[in-house]
């Protein structure tokens, strides 16, 4: 009896740790039965039948992709605004899995959930951002509805299924052909592959080279008009303040000058009355000081006068002797 008690034990181990099972926190696992999906485990000690059954681990955390991630994309994700304006985008897509089991169909089915992801992200992208101008996208503003946050969110709604209903029920490979034919159409929510997107986020939106040394000459061109007008506008006011300036300057010299010359007319008119006073009082005193006048203007430089010294005019020169 203890001979076969020892196998017993030994089979029953086996078959415990055949059957047993532990899915992680963060994690899910889908339970299938010949290939047929008939259960989910959530994280904890699950069971299962031996040779029957086999357990798929799906990460169920939030996964972030990259606009570089798909192996068939370039580096580069390259759309156009409404002006024709090529632009380079760079951005991010944080999504998660709501149905495990329509995401292990799709995944199942050979596809790749994250390069049907990025085909309808790329698709939506390119239909809102041909819809918007330059300034429109670098406006950042949640009021706005031009706006690259709006921007985001309308194509978050679009892929989420928000507008439209989302298609579950049919088969995942008519939905996979659709997206891939027609991957800027809002028909097919990605709800339908059993996922849904948390958030899309633009990281830099550049211009292409050559657009960038067009863009880059036009701005110089336009701030070199803008300096010179600037410059202009500068002399016209300097030569507006020169004009007030010397227009002040004038004003008061020519009222300096209009009481200078009120001053010495009246200085002058006073110069006159005084001498006029003065030579009233004593005639002879006037004469004698006109004569010296006379003498101090009649005898300069080399000039030759003949006068007779009889005459008056050397009255004033004559000695007279002293009696």
């Amino acid at each position: 009896m203890r001979k076969l008690l020892i196998p017993l034990v030994l089979i029953l181990i086996g078959a415990f740790f055949s059957s047993a099972y532990v899915i992680e926190e963060g994690y899910r696992g889908v339970v299938l039965r010949f290939n047929k999906i008939i259960g989910l485990s959530e994280p904890g000690l699950h069971f299962k039948i031996p040779g029957m059954d086999s357990v798929k681990v799906i990460d169920a955390k939030i996964q972030t992709t990259n606009s570089s991630s798909s192996p068939n994309e370039s580096n580069e994700q390259r759309f156009f605004n409404v002006q024709k304006k090529e632009l380079i985008v760079d951005y991010f897509v944080q999504w998660k899995i709501i149905d495990f089991n329509r995401y292990y169909e799709t995944v199942a089915g050979g596809n790749n959930v994250e390069d049907l992801l990025l085909a309808r992200l790329n698709g939506r992208l390119r239909a809102e951002i041909g819809k918007l101008s330059n300034e429109d996208i670098i406006n950042d503003s949640n009021a706005d509805t031009t706006s690259r946050n709006s921007l985001m969110i309308r194509v978050k709604d679009a892929l989420n299924g928000t507008t439209q209903v989302a298609v579950e029920n049919e088969p995942i490979e008519k939905l996979v052909a659709d997206t891939q034919k027609d991957p800027e159409s809002t028909k097919t929510s990605l709800r339908a592959f059993g996922i849904e997107v948390i958030d899309v986020r633009i990281k830099k939106i550049n211009f292409p080279t050559e657009v960038s040394e067009s863009i880059y000459a036009r701005m110089r061109a336009e701030r070199e008009v803008i300096a010179r007008d600037k410059r202009f506008e500068g002399v016209r006011k300097a030569e507006e303040e020169r004009a007030r300036a010397t227009l002040q300057a004038t004003k008061i010299l020519s009222e300096a000058q209009r009481q200078s010359r009120t001053i010495r007319g009246e200085g002058d008119a006073n110069v006159a009355k005084l001498y006029a006073d003065a030579f009233g009082n004593d005639l002879a005193f006037f004469s004698f000081i006109r004569s010296l006048k006379a003498y101090e203007q009649s005898f300069t430089g080399n000039d030759v006068m003949v006068i007779s010294p009889e005459s008056e005019f050397f009255q004033y020169m004559k000695l007279k002797s002293i009696k």
